[in-house]
């Protein structure tokens, strides 16, 4: 009889919720097994709505607070960083491996901590016109986005995956697959780390079951794929996004400025210049 350890349940709106269909699967590590929420259409509806409410939360924070908060999940990794090395060494890692990879998901979050407040000057510009006034360009957050992270197992990825969106104040639906143990984990520290409730909602199922919904939700302003899909499903996604004239980004950039870019959208700001 295989002993389950801990039952993880999704994390939505700063809440730990069971799948309304009361569905699980499991995953099986080196010395534990794990229960995780089957998610279904129903809690990912309950998800978009609650994104809905958190896009205006963090978007009413400052930028310096918003900088803050992020800085604060760093400081909740490491003080768990025991838990978290002993889960990824259950997850086939070694302890060293292990401790380089909860070394780089702290360097990448304090890094998006720094950019949360810089970064509408390193991607906005002043653009050059013919005439007595200003052109500028002013970027702003595209909303509530959607993600399917790697199912490589780092906590590093797993960050890598939301925070580019998040720290630029979309809300994120971060939806895990083989990696979620990992990704409930961290809700713990999501959790203490003050983020509005429904700025990061946490999931875990089978990506399969719910991508058609997901791609056709018309208040999912943009979906991106850190995990490689195959030809047919991307095709569908893309299809079905079309509707709702939706963003999709399959494997986008999880390094540097690049990384935030596809989650803003660039307004044109004209404006007399004074005399």
């Amino acid at each position: 009889m295989t002993e389950i350890k801990k039952t993880y349940k999704n994390y939505v709106d700063g809440k730990y919720v069971r799948s309304e269909s009361g569905k699980t699967y499991t995953i099986e590590l080196k010395s534990e097994s794990y229960e995780l929420p089957l998610t279904s259409k129903k809690d990912l509806r309950d998800a978009v709505t609650s994104s809905k409410k958190g896009f205006d939360s963090w978007n009413k924070l400052s930028q310096y607070n918003r900088t803050q908060i992020i800085y604060r999940l760093s400081e909740m990794i490491e003080g768990n960083r025991d838990s978290y090395v002993e889960l990824l060494v259950d997850h086939g890692l070694t302890k060293s491996t292990a401790n380089k990879d909860i070394d780089n998901a702290i360097n990448t979050i304090v890094w998006y901590a720094g950019l949360a407040d810089k970064w509408e000057q390193l991607t906005g510009n002043l653009n050059p016109v013919d005439g007595e006034f200003f052109n500028i360009s002013h970027q702003e957050p595209l909303g509530v986005v959607f993600t399917l992270n790697s199912d490589e197992v780092s906590i590093d990825k797993l960050i890598r995956s939301f925070l580019p969106s998040l720290s630029i104040g979309c809300s994120v639906i971060s939806f895990s697959e083989k990696n979620a143990v990992l990704s409930l984990k961290l809700a713990e520290d999501v959790n203490n780390s003050d983020l509005p409730s429904g700025s990061l909602n946490l999931l875990s199922g089978d990506f399969t079951k719910v991508f058609d919904d997901i791609s056709r939700h018309v208040e999912i302003n943009a979906l991106a794929s850190y995990k490689k899909l195959n030809k047919e499903s991307l095709k569908t996604i893309n299809e079905n996004a079309s509707t709702s004239v939706k963003r999709i980004f399959h494997l986008p950039s999880e390094d540097g400025l690049s990384s935030i870019l596809p989650f803003i959208e660039t307004k044109t700001v004209w404006h007399p210049k004074g005399r």
